[in-house]
């Protein structure tokens, strides 16, 4: 149940909802992971900040060994990838619509709760 001094995604994020170019995300532990962003989106399951290939930097993340299966898989709705540090943060590739979020097929989405940028150590509140 919801209390009425529960604030929303929206209310706790520390980020705009709409991207930039500027923004440079880096892992809790300093690694960095992307330049800019496009928005994020608020679904079922939570927030998550969006981006396109150019702004990932590649290097800095890998598909797992024991996720390549969902490079082939007609029944996968992401690709799985994760950075390369201690962190370990997980990325999805959207494949596929889902019913629960506005994630566009194409895109990269991150939790903002995996990630920091280079002003702010939190992007989002925790509930408390």
């Amino acid at each position: 149940m919801v209390k009425k001094s529960d604030k929303t995604y929206e209310e706790r994020l520390k980020i705009p909802i709409l991207g930039n170019q500027n923004t440079k995300f880096y892992t809790k532990s300093g690694l960095p992971i992307a330049n800019g962003y496009i928005r994020i989106v608020i679904g079922k399951r939570g927030p998550y900040i969006e981006f396109d290939e150019n702004q990932l930097i590649s290097e800095n993340i890998i598909i797992p060994t024991k996720e390549q299966y969902r490079l082939y898989s007609d029944k996968v709705y992401y690709v799985e990838w994760r950075t390369i540090d201690e962190c370990n943060v997980k990325i999805y590739f959207q494949l596929k619509k889902v019913d629960y979020a506005d994630y566009v097929e194409g895109l990269y989405y991150i939790s903002p709760f995996d990630l920091k940028t280079d002003k702010l150590e939190n992007l989002i509140d925790k509930l408390k």
